[in-house]
């Protein structure tokens, strides 16, 4: 029996090790927190119309110049937005 989960934890070792490096990744981190956020504006649209309509378009932009500044920190931005992000980055402190 012991033996057996030996064998389990042996081979459940790469998995771990892949998992380990994704989570240190602020990548990884960055994209999941806004998938959330996008789901929660996204579940709570309604709520929002109904309170003001401008209000979806100002939390989209405000979740949109967040994520601009994480990329400018951390410099992990897509190809297309490199030269606006070369651009940005000096007005901002660098990571260190």
């Amino acid at each position: 029996m012991n033996n057996n989960l030996e064998q389990i934890w042996k081979s459940l070792a790469p998995l771990g090790k892949l998992f380990k490096e994704l989570l240190g990744e602020a990548n990884f981190l960055t994209l999941v927190c806004g998938f959330l956020v996008v789901m929660m504006i996204l579940s709570f649209y309604r709520f929002l119309r109904g309170i003001n309509p401008a209000l979806v378009g100002l939390l989209l932009l405000m979740i949109l110049g967040i994520l601009i500044l994480n990329w400018t920190y951390t410099r992990t931005e897509p190809a297309f937005m490199r030269p606006f992000i070369q651009w940005l980055a000096p007005f901002f402190p660098a990571a260190p």
